[in-house]
């Protein structure tokens, strides 16, 4: 049954009072979530809001620790994605799970082979992959390799595959991240046709005017609560951004920041271009400053810092480190050249969990330390406990292992491996990801230090309170591009204000 018939909608998913803990932290806190016959219904919340933790459970990546979940009416529970498949769920993740190296067609049935007898039935394959794409209204080869195809064809082969597994209840995960305009537009006239078919979509995204242009309806979560669940015919903007930051800002929340004094550069960066990643990025880094990056998930933010620091490659431009163009390979290139990059993923790039605070904060100084023949322990540790004291850390002793830490302590371990190579440029992705606002205060403390003592920080963030308090300047990114410069000396940037330019809707006054 399809919304626009004017008939009471048929509820295809109910969630009801849905909790989920990790170490003992709860961040669902009893949500209830509806999903109706043919309607595209969007999810969104600012990162750790909890919409992923709750998108996973519906999908049986996540067990729930209370609450019940209906489909069709019928109280399911779910041990694995291939339970939720069974009741007709599936999901697109905003990382593909196509194989590049092989075909269209051996990727819509990997693992579950149409056969003949023993042997895998290609005609059989063939001509249902070819109905299925004949039904979506697509012209794609299912003899094409993906590794040829654009996103934006790949992401409707994940949404093939997933309808061939006869999906009733699709969940798109920042489906057009990474997508061109173009492509967009695509995708939205094929959602609009699966809807009419029938199909129960939930839209996830950053993206709020998208939300606004191709949902029914909208559910926004807020530190692991349903704050807001309308029809989005009868919100504005406005309305959503006030529920996903839990306030309404008509005034600013902090003032201007004072102005710099300006001398030559540290980081220049001319005309940086990255192929499906950014565009044509100019901008300068100054001592003393730190410079924001707002920009939603795809928009280039991440990608941008790592190229700077050599782990991802540039296809043009210059970068440019006190006035010399600067070749920056490698992360040992950046290193050497007093640059450095606290991750976003601490656990999985920052630091070595199974090893001692000590071991990871020298992990890159360890030539420093060598003296001939031997290591000079001794200043190791004299480093080790300076950066214990000096950044807090609470621990038992510097030989503690960091997997025993908390995740604020354990970020704090990767700025004192930053500092301790005494860079000139900190590069800062979503550093407060998953720390308590004690450590907050204290990393944006560290960030200023560095930065009052004549470095330059080129910060990312998701927060928009921690852009506004903490940023001299911020450029705001949209789809690879900078479509923004705020002087926080002469604008002042709010919460709200940085949600608007981020989505491309205002201007920060």
């Amino acid at each position: 049954m399809v919304i626009a018939n004017g008939n009471s909608p048929e509820i295809v998913l109910s969630v009801q009072g849905i909790k989920k803990s990790f170490s003992r932290i709860e961040v669902l806190h009893g949500v209830d979530f509806v999903l109706r016959r043919g309607e595209i219904h969007g999810l969104v919340g600012q990162n750790g809001a909890g919409k992923s933790t709750l998108m996973k459970i519906i999908n049986g990546v996540y067990q729930k620790d209370e609450g019940a979940i209906q489909v069709n009416g019928e109280e399911v529970e779910f041990h694995s994605p291939i339970d939720a498949r069974h009741h007709g769920i599936s999901m697109v993740f905003q990382e593909f799970s196509l194989v590049p190296s092989m075909t269209v067609l051996q990727n819509l049935f990997l693992a579950r082979e149409l056969k003949n007898g023993i042997f895998i039935d290609e005609k059989a394959s063939r001509e249902k992959a070819l109905q299925l794409f004949k039904d979506l209204e697509v012209d794609i080869n299912p003899d094409e390799e993906v590794s040829r195809l654009s996103v934006g064809s790949r992401q409707v082969v994940e949404i093939a595959k997933a309808l061939s597994r006869n999906a009733s209840i699709l969940i798109l995960d920042e489906p057009t991240a990474s997508l061109s305009t173009l492509e967009i537009e695509s995708l939205f006239t094929l959602l609009h046709r699966l809807k009419q078919e029938g199909l129960a979509i939930i839209f996830v995204s950053h993206h709020l005017n998208e939300v606004m242009t191709i949902c029914d309806r909208v559910t926004v979560i807020r530190d692991g609560n349903v704050v807001l669940a309308k029809e989005v015919a009868g919100l504005e903007l406005q309305d959503i951004i006030t529920a996903m930051i839990g306030k309404k800002l008509e005034t600013a929340q902090f003032g201007l920041r004072p102005s710099m004094q300006r001398g030559e550069p540290l980081l220049e960066v001319k005309n940086l271009d990255s192929a499906n990643r950014f565009h044509n990025i100019s901008f300068s880094l100054y001592p003393g400053e730190v410079l924001g990056i707002a920009g939603v998930l795809g928009s280039g933010r991440s990608e941008l810092l790592k190229t700077i620091f050599g782990i991802l490659k540039k296809d043009s431009g210059e970068i440019i480190l006190h006035g010399k163009a600067a070749w920056l390979d490698h992360p040992s290139d950046a290193v050497k050249a007093r640059i450095f990059m606290v991750p976003e993923d601490r656990r999985k790039n920052g630091i070595i969990a199974g090893d001692s605070i000590r071991q990871n904060v020298l992990l890159p100084v360890w030539d420093r330390l060598a003296k001939p023949f031997f290591i000079d322990d001794n200043r190791g540790v004299q480093l080790v406990s300076k950066f214990i004291d000096d950044l807090n850390i609470r621990t038992t002793s510097m030989e503690q292992t960091v997997l025993r830490l908390s995740g604020g302590n354990q970020q704090k371990v990767v700025f004192a491996k930053c500092l301790s190579t005494e860079p000139q440029i900190l590069l800062l992705d979503d550093p407060t990801v998953g720390v308590d606002i004690g450590t907050r205060k204290e990393i944006a403390q560290i960030t200023r230090r560095l930065a009052d003592q004549g470095n330059g920080v080129l910060l990312v963030s998701s927060e928009m309170e921690e852009l506004a308090e903490q940023c001299d300047r911020i450029l705001v990114m949209n789809r690879g591009e900078i479509i923004q410069e705020i002087d926080c000396s002469r604008q002042v940037a709010t919460e709200e204000s940085l949600m608007h330019a981020i989505q491309g809707t205002a201007s920060v006054a």
